[in-house]
């Protein structure tokens, strides 16, 4: 089961749209670096726009009681904000292309 909130979601779109891509262009002999780079750019993907869309904050004034409210977006995947998960999927990007030399 896939928790997210918002568009956490899309960082998961993102690493399977680019590893179908990648294994779709590259020759079979380089497919495993195909997946290593469907990480790094799933990675920078994460990072950029989680960063952009988790930063935005609107101030919004309750009609009722005439307070300020702060909205603050949420864009998560397991409860791990979006941006996050650039530098997760970058360390198992390196962990994965370590192995391979191994």
């Amino acid at each position: 089961m896939i928790v997210w909130s918002g568009r956490g979601f899309l960082s998961v779109v993102v690493l399977i749209a680019s590893f179908i891509g990648l294994a779709s262009i590259l020759p079979k002999e380089q497919s495993d670096y195909g997946f290593i780079l469907s990480f790094f750019i799933a990675g920078a993907f994460s990072w950029f726009v989680g960063k952009k869309w988790n930063t935005v904050e609107k101030t919004l004034i309750d009609e009722e009681s005439g307070e300020e409210v702060i909205y603050s977006p949420n864009h998560s995947l397991f409860w791990i904000k979006m941006q996050y998960w650039g530098p997760i999927f970058g360390i198992l990007g390196l962990i994965i292309l370590v192995q391979q030399f191994i």
